[in-house]
């Protein structure tokens, strides 16, 4: 007879990472990690939940590591996380950020920065990159309208990204003068 962690193959400790990472990941985020074993990951969660492990919000389709999580989730992580899933297939590493980063990942030997700017931040923002050391990487900053962008003048913007709640990612760069 087979255990619980042969049958999901290490699945489960994967899976409690990535939400102690992230802290709060909607339902469908968490199965897109793991595509290739989406339907047996649904039993597993349901499990998880059961013991007391992770924590399901019914009404906002949302799973966290605390039911706290999910009263203070943040937009700004999950749509961090679309954009990450947008390049799932080539990153090699990906961890949670401190402020103003999101999330950072790597992908084909680059650095990523991913960084949520919601409206009004755009000077903090500029104030805290420019007082930070330059690094050599690549800096997708997600906005909540296209008219942000102009307010922006932080170095290394690969892209600009709207995400809907839905996790369609659009990517913008800045028209050159």
């Amino acid at each position: 007879m087979k255990s619980r962690n042969q049958i999901y193959k290490g699945e489960g400790e994967r899976l409690l990472k990535l939400i102690t990472t992230y802290h709060v990941l909607q339902y469908e985020q968490v199965l897109q990690f793991f595509i290739r074993n989406r339907e047996s990951m649904k039993p597993l969660i349901t499990n998880l939940i059961k013991q007391g492990r992770i924590y399901y919000d019914k009404d906002r389709d949302l799973l966290c590591d605390t039911p706290e999580a999910s009263g203070s989730s943040e937009y700004s992580m999950i749509a961090a996380v679309w954009v990450l899933l947008d390049f799932k297939e080539a990153v090699a590493y990906h961890t949670s950020g401190e402020f103003p980063v999101k999330l950072h990942f790597f992908s084909q030997d680059k650095a990523y920065e991913v960084i949520y700017i919601s409206p009004g931040q755009e000077a903090l923002i500029n104030h805290v990159r420019a007082s930070l050391p330059a690094k050599d990487t690549n800096r997708l900053i997600i906005l909540e309208s296209e008219q942000q962008a102009a307010q922006i003048n932080i170095g290394g913007i690969t892209a600009f990204c709207l995400v809907s709640p839905e996790g369609t990612v659009n990517y913008y760069t800045k028209q050159k003068k």
